[in-house]
């Protein structure tokens, strides 16, 4: 039978004169301050769940290092681990992903809701499900029944962000951690902000002006009848929202590079990675080591998923910076009479309609209907009097078979490193590589769509023939790599990953490349490099 921790109350410090309320409030802090609600890292635990025993030692900084007898209890255990030391992290984060936040916080966290229904991170999760390969479902399924487990027996008491809302964890589920992964593709792959503040630019002072702001990129392609100085509260407003929502997941930019063997002092490659997120705490990373008679790794994992983004496995390792390629695109349309269809060439045609019933604590519900056109949902709010709304269409919200992160701790060749990555529709990353073998390599992981017109800049009129994007997206083929180069060495810093020109677009929205210039000019200068 699953161990049940028991529950004890402190006894009261002060029980003078008072309202009850007031004595209430008074005991619960003592409590607060005085409890310590810290996971159980010590003894034996029953959960339901595992297959067989697993180990779970805890080192001096509380990083777990886990032994499993089988693949399923090592990625339980890791669930397991992050549901007792993140709860309430991953509370919110589930509640951001399934657009249920004001449900626990309020009024004030309904324009998040909103905006997470929308764009559809939970419905296009549940989607995606069937297009996940059987393994990964297992992998996935196991590490989220450890979440569960993790909060529910993990702990002997709740984390006293909950205790102050009154609330308790959520189960997660499988939806939710594909839910996560879309969560981090938003935030660190698209480019709508670049794309609101030149349609902006455009609509409020020509094409003149935005060529003057912006003369990196000249090939535009103005929005035919822009709809002019009208549309600048849509997109105020819905710029808004993008920000508020952005506020709640990681952002940043990040390096990484990789020294051949021949460049360093003890002959075998050195892997560098500084994925430098936004501080927060508790951070977006869980650092993690597994071990099973068949595989081991350690590394940094997404909180909320088993992706290990950076990190080794005895034979390789690897480490991830922003791709910044553009797989997300904003879309112009023009809401019909009835609010209800958009143009389409020369006439209106209906939209399929998703009804969202959001749950407000302390309020009522709200009763929220998305339009979903060809390109996508409809993601700008509907504003009276105002007859545009823009739409966003992203690899990531497409139901695509997954691979990438969640299969790279058995990789054991560089041929089979990039194999795990030609499947990965979700945030583009530069993925440096080293192994013991000697072999140093990189690949920019990403699926990128091919698109009928426009480079993707800025948002298109959604009724043009030709509008939006084919079938098919590039092939993984198309997509930038290198192995063993002459140089020695390999540098990603967030910058252009080739010359403008070789090879299908990928992205415009990057960042310049001085950081990547100076760090291949240091590496450049030595043939002696060590780790000290």
């Amino acid at each position: 039978m699953p161990c049940r921790a028991s529950i004890r109350s402190a006894a009261p410090l002060w029980s003078g004169g008072g309202s009850p309320m007031s004595r209430f409030w008074v005991r619960l802090l003592a409590r607060l301050l005085l409890g310590r609600r810290l996971p159980i890292t010590e003894g034996r635990l029953t959960v339901p769940g595992l297959q067989r025993p697993v180990v779970i030692r805890r080192d001096r900084w509380g990083i777990p290092h886990i032994a499993a007898q089988t693949d399923a209890d090592a990625w339980y255990a890791l669930g397991f681990c992050q549901g007792q030391d993140r709860a309430f992290q991953l509370e919110l984060l589930r509640r951001v992903v399934r657009g249920t936040l004001a449900e626990l916080l309020g009024p004030p966290a309904l324009p998040i809701d909103r905006l997470s229904r929308r764009i559809g991170f939970r419905h296009t999760s549940e989607r995606q499900l069937s297009a996940v390969a059987p393994e990964l479902r297992a992998l996935a399924g196991a590490f989220v029944q450890g979440i569960n487990a993790g909060m529910r027996y993990g702990l002997k008491r709740r984390p006293h962000e909950l205790v102050l809302l009154r609330s308790r964890p959520g189960k997660w589920d499988l939806a939710d951690v594909l839910g996560m992964v879309k969560i981090m593709s938003f935030s660190l792959a698209s480019n709508w902000t670049s794309e609101l503040v030149r349609l902006k630019v455009l609509t409020e002072d020509g094409p003149e002006a935005l060529r003057a702001l912006d003369p990196s990129y000249p090939e535009w392609h103005p929005v035919t009848d822009p709809p002019g100085v009208e549309a600048g509260p849509l997109l105020d407003r819905l710029a808004e929202e993008l920000e508020r929502f952005a506020a709640l997941v990681p952002a940043g930019g990040s390096n990484n590079w990789v020294i051949a063997g021949w460049r360093t002092a003890s002959g075998r490659p050195i892997l560098a990675n500084d994925p430098h997120l936004d501080p927060t705490l508790p951070p977006y990373w869980y650092l993690a080591h597994l071990q099973t008679p068949g595989w081991a790794v350690a590394g940094a994992a997404l909180i909320g998923t088993p992706a290990i983004a950076a990190g080794h496995n005895g034979f390789a390792a690897w480490g991830v910076t922003a791709g910044l390629s553009d797989n997300t695109d904003l879309f112009l349309e023009e809401i019909g009479p009835d609010g209800r269809s958009i143009r389409e060439g020369e006439r209106f045609v209906p939209c399929a309609l998703r009804r969202e019933r959001i749950v407000v604590r302390s309020s009522q519900p709200v009763e929220d209907v998305v339009l979903e056109t060809p390109r996508g949902p409809i993601i700008s709010p509907i504003l009276s009097g105002i007859p545009w709304a823009l739409s966003l269409r992203a690899v990531w919200l497409d139901p695509l078979p997954i691979g990438g992160l969640l299969r790279l701790h058995q990789v054991r060749s560089f041929a089979e490193f990039r194999q795990a990555l030609a499947e990965w529709p979700q945030i583009p990353l530069n993925v440096v590589y080293a192994d013991v073998s000697g072999t140093i390599g990189w690949q920019l992981a990403g699926q990128v769509p091919r698109r009928r017109r426009g480079s993707g800049l800025i948002p298109q009129p959604g009724w043009l023939p030709g509008a939006g994007w084919e079938p098919d997206l590039l092939p993984a083929d198309a997509l930038p790599w290198s192995e063993n180069p002459a140089a020695g060495f390999i540098a990603t810093a967030n910058n252009r990953p080739r010359r403008e020109g070789d090879g299908p677009f990928l992205g415009a929205d990057y960042l310049d490349g001085y950081r990547a210039a100076r760090i291949a000019e240091a590496l450049a200068s030595r043939s002696d490099w060590d780790i000290r």
